[in-house]
């Protein structure tokens, strides 16, 4: 696989490209009459929920997003409109503008049913949607702006990967990652553990691939299977931990993934976080999570506090951290650790 050396951050146009979302969510908060419930008033998420009749973690992903492009105030827990809101965006004032804002909002995206999710009208999240070839073959593409390369040269300065023989890449899609270790370190082996059907796009993509005959692809289905095997000296897990640190079983997995390990091995995280590196990043941070949650996911970035509270509990330690630098699309946290003991 060939990985592009880049020269400039692909985040800078991400960040306009997600931008190009706001009036769309702007018109959604005044659909809802959000602007006219926060008029004169300064209210908790609580209490806007509670008079709006609206779901709480879209609506609170919802008031960050406001907050970031400086329409709402929030001070306390307490939210209120900013002048310019109060200006513009009330339709008792005689300067409202919605009217034009509305000409701005013909866009067909994800944020088209955020007025319904609000409301409570979510999908269930369905993680078959990433099982296309042409989906698996644009994340690989996507990748190549700046994710595969943030990844290989974290890996690179661990002094123990290049020691390391056999490794998971758990939810491991068709397994662009690998073929990116494997082209570091030929003594490696990889295991890709995902979907039946991912894995067998996986399969016949990847069939002429330089190292194709180095990775074994697994059958897995995360509800249904416990093993993903053993030995292993290094361990990846890309954008899958989110979910897990959301409904509180992350520790549980991470203990598998220990058990599942050499003592010594390596275990590498690559997960949006939340953190960013500018007002931006911020932005496009916020709207990433409104769009997450609006899809029926509970939330799409990982606290570095509370990966190294898992990892710990789960018998890993000496961790190795790079912060989000902009070199990616998203504010993305990239960490090491070890797997110190074994857990029961």
């Amino acid at each position: 696989m060939d990985i592009p050396t880049l020269k400039t951050p692909y985040s800078s146009i991400n960040n306009l490209l997600y931008m190009s979302y706001l009036p769309k969510v702007i018109n959604a908060a005044a659909d809802i009459n959000l602007f006219e419930t926060l008029s004169g008033n300064s209210l908790t998420l609580e209490s806007v929920v509670e008079k709006l009749d609206t779901k709480k973690p879209v609506t609170e992903a919802l008031l960050n997003v406001l907050t970031e492009i400086g329409l709402i105030s929030e001070e306390n827990g307490q939210y209120g409109l900013t002048g310019l809101s109060e200006e513009y965006l009330v339709k008792k004032s005689e300067a409202n503008q919605l009217h034009e804002i509305n000409r701005f909002s013909g866009s067909n995206g994800p944020f088209d049913f955020l007025p319904q999710a609000l409301k409570g009208e979510m999908p269930k999240f369905d993680g078959k949607m990433w099982s296309s070839k042409e989906m698996a073959l644009g994340m690989e593409q996507g990748m190549k702006a700046g994710g595969l390369q943030s990844v290989i040269s974290f890996v690179k300065c661990i002094p123990d990967f290049y020691s390391c023989t056999k490794m998971c890449d758990f939810a491991g899609n068709i397994g662009y990652f690998s073929y990116a270790f494997l082209q570091e370190n030929h003594n490696l082996s990889a295991h890709v553990y995902d979907l039946p059907v991912v894995c067998q796009n996986a399969r016949e993509l990847k069939q002429n691939e330089r190292d194709f005959n180095r990775i074994t692809y697994h059958d897995f289905d995360i509800k249904k299977d416990n093993s993903f095997g053993e030995g292993y000296d290094f361990f990846f897990i890309s954008h899958f931990l989110y979910e897990y640190a959301a409904n509180g079983s992350m520790e549980e997995f991470l203990k598998k993934v220990n058990t599942s390990m050499k003592p010594g091995g390596i275990i590498v995280s690559n997960h949006i976080c939340d953190k960013a590196i500018d007002k931006e990043g911020s932005l496009t941070l916020s709207l990433v999570e409104l769009q997450t949650r609006i899809l029926g996911y509970p939330t799409h970035k990982l606290p570095e506090t509370t990966l190294k509270e898992m990892l710990t509990q789960a018998g890993f330690g000496d961790f190795h951290v790079k912060q989000p630098d902009g070199s990616y699309a998203f504010p993305t946290l990239l960490l090491s650790a070890k797997k110190i003991k074994e857990v029961e």
